[in-house]
């Protein structure tokens, strides 16, 4: 095969060194300017680096911010107390590192032109990270990014291009992928495929995975762009094109269990390896409304780390609880009046509690969303991420005398190798929901309910499946408990009287199923304004609500290209192009 001549990108060099696909520090990217040592790597080689080292930057902080920003989900940044230092790293993390890397190597496949194989994978992923770059910022250099070391003439200030510009290349960019997804092609590309290459049978089924992403990804495209033009008749035709519709041919990375260099899920080297307080807060509604209604994810997602409840006669215990600034609607579970009533109603909880209740809320420990308090050393009473998708525990409801849980999250025991979901099956359901329920596709909502009910049913299969192949503990949920919960969740769904309310009760559910994948979070609500039942913030927010993130300052100062255009954006004000 021939080879890929790169001199810029550091992570490449340190994957060639630790026969890994992980590097060291994402966010110190050395640039190699001597020419007389390049690197060689060959698309193989280099595509298990790009991809993870795109997925570790967008799965860690800024998508716990993103999920934060719509109802605290996460409670990072909830309080919305953003800057232009906030996104330094992972603004250069992302230009130095995978979009450079993906640049390089289309040029090379393209050069060579007999690899269409890589060059289609490396188009569908050029235009995923730069749709999300868009979606996160608005308008980001494009055109003329990654053109530092151009031979026919360096371009080292790229202009920042408009966002909808962007996405018209990007449509483009898709076409050409699926083209070249296509055609034939001698090598075997499952060998660096990390994201499908290791379960596909063979090549072609491989190529088809891909083939099938892009249309999804296409579709997700012009879905989110649906209020700019009218976008039905290419909705139409894409529906037409093979889509993402089996859990089993998601688009998602797994990361490793590697701990040096350590290559786990993000959420798992916060919660289990990290410092006391490592990682943050779970937001109290999706915990609250998982436990009242039933959800069988539940114990897949939280992993509980006591069953003793706070002693309030105690000042230590008493000022570890939360809510210590301002009133909380669900505060400490169990001696919130707000919670404990709502669940004894819904029959989860007995009148009068039990031993056994308090146990059960002991251990959902998290913050209301917008709580400023400030935070104790409470990192063992924080609820966990548990085995989905951060690869940690299952709550398997076994606790010590001591009242910690058995097997406990300091103890780095669990495997790590959790998932970053970019674009799933059930993603693609929503989008063909949103489409129905906004008269973008034929059906209406006759149409639309049974792939809510659908969608709902793949979210509970894909969790319980994933928890099972990496905790032996886990339990399936049995029939009898989906088919509750999933008539439960239908339930809200058919009190709606109008397309509108049909469309928001869609995207709450939704809201839970992209756990882990907070711009999908975040850009239905910017684009739909669903859903609303989000509680609001227990205390005023530090800014109005993140409408992008705001641009980094070093690239503000640096890139002399850099206009009034873009110093001016307030985060808070100003809408990314497609935005309601």
């Amino acid at each position: 095969m021939k080879t890929l001549n790169k001199t810029r990108i550091k992570s490449s060099l340190i994957f060639l060194m630790i026969l890994s696909v992980s590097s060291c520090n994402l966010f110190d990217l050395d640039i190699n300017k001597d020419p007389n040592n390049p690197q060689t790597v060959t698309p193989d080689l280099l595509l298990p680096t790009v991809v993870y080292s795109a997925s570790s930057t967008f799965a860690g902080g800024v998508n716990d911010n993103a999920a934060g920003f719509v109802g605290g989900m996460i409670s990072s940044a909830d309080s919305y107390d953003l800057t232009q230092s906030s996104y330094v790293n992972t603004w250069q993390a992302l230009y130095r590192g995978p979009l450079k890397d993906l640049d390089e190597m289309i040029k090379f496949c393209e050069k060579v032109g007999n690899q269409p194989g890589y060059l289609g994978i490396a188009q569908v992923l050029k235009a995923y990270y730069f749709s999300l770059m868009v979606d996160l910022w608005g308008d980001v250099p494009y055109f003329d990014a990654l053109k530092g070391n151009n031979a026919s003439g360096p371009v080292q200030n790229p202009k920042y291009d408009k966002g909808e510009d962007i996405y018209a290349d990007l449509l483009l960019l898709i076409d050409k992928a699926v083209v070249n997804l296509g055609a034939v092609d001698p090598i075997d590309t499952r060998t660096g495929d990390p994201i499908f290459g290791p379960n596909s049978s063979s090549t072609t089924v491989q190529r088809n995975q891909w083939i099938a992403t892009a249309n999804s990804l296409k579709l997700r495209l012009l879905i989110q762009t649906r209020l700019t033009k009218d976008n039905s008749a290419a909705i139409q035709d894409v529906l037409t094109k093979p889509l993402i519709t089996s859990t089993a041919n998601d688009f998602q990375f797994q990361f490793g269990r590697l701990l040096n260099p350590d290559n786990r899920h993000p959420w798992y080297q916060s919660a289990y390896t990290g410092a006391e307080n490592g990682f943050t807060y779970f937001g109290h509604q999706i915990m609250f409304e998982m436990l009242r209604d039933r959800d069988p994810r539940f114990p897949f997602y939280f992993k509980r780390q006591r069953n003793t409840v706070l002693d309030f006669n105690d000042p230590t215990q008493r000022n570890t609880a939360t809510c210590t600034t301002a009133p909380c609607y669900y505060g400490y579970f169990p001696v919130n009046g707000n919670a404990k009533t709502e669940l004894q109603n819904a029959g989860v909880i007995s009148t009068p509690e039990t031993a056994a209740d308090r146990a059960l809320l002991a251990g959902i420990f998290g913050r209301d969303r917008g709580d400023r308090s400030g935070v104790p050393l409470d990192g063992s009473y924080r609820t966990a991420p548990g085995v989905y998708p951060a690869g940690g525990f299952y709550d398997d409801g076994v606790f010590l005398a001591s009242g910690a849980a058995s097997r406990s999250v300091r103890g780095n025991n669990a495997f790590g190798a959790g998932v970053f979901p970019m674009i799933t099956s059930y993603n693609v359901l929503f989008y063909r929901i949103e489409a129905l329920l906004t008269g973008l596709a034929p059906g209406g909502a006759g149409a639309a309910r049974p792939l809510v009910d659908q969608a709902i049913r793949a979210h509970i299969e894909k969790v319980a499946a994933f928890g099972a192949s990496l905790d032996a503990s886990s339990i399936a949920p049995t029939s009898a408990s989906i088919d509750a919960f999933v008539a439960k969740q239908m339930s809200y769904y058919d009190g709606a009287t109008s397309d509108s309310q049909r469309l928001d009760r869609a995207m709450k559910i939704a809201w839970f199923c992209n756990f882990g994948n907070g711009f999908e979070i975040y850009n239905t609500f910017r684009r739909t304004g669903f859903p609303t039942d989000i509680r609001p913030a227990i205390q005023p927010t530090v800014r109005n609500f993140p409408n992008r993130l705001p641009y980094s300052l070093d690239d503000l100062n640096l890139n002399s290209s850099v206009t009034d255009a873009q110093r001016n954006i307030a985060f808070d004000v100003d809408k990314v192009f497609w935005a309601k």
